[in-house]
């Protein structure tokens, strides 16, 4: 009779074991479920910022051109001031 319930308490501590085994690989594989899904998230959100970050260097790109044409236009607005102010007056008579 001893021999029959150390039997029986060995097969309920395995089977014990095994449903807390399982409940463990449940839990790892719900885990990396989770960590899947973030890992996606975080991949979009890259995408995502690297087109930002090419938009902005084609705007970058353009702000730059554009402050070089608006420096050029100024220097010879500049020029044209200085010449006037020089005695210039080659334009000045052509009115009186």
């Amino acid at each position: 009779m001893l021999l029959v319930r150390a039997g029986y308490r060995a097969r309920k501590q395995f089977r014990d074991e095994l449903r807390e085994h399982d409940r463990m690989i449940n839990h790892a594989f719900d885990l990396q479920i989770a960590n899947e899904g973030k890992f996606a998230q975080y991949e979009e959100r890259f995408i995502r910022n690297e087109e930002r970050f090419a938009r902005n260097e084609k705007r970058f790109a353009l702000l730059v051109e554009s402050q070089a044409n608006t420096d050029r236009r100024l220097n010879s607005l500049i020029e044209i001031i200085k010449e006037g102010r020089n005695g210039d007056s080659t334009h000045g008579d052509e009115h009186s």
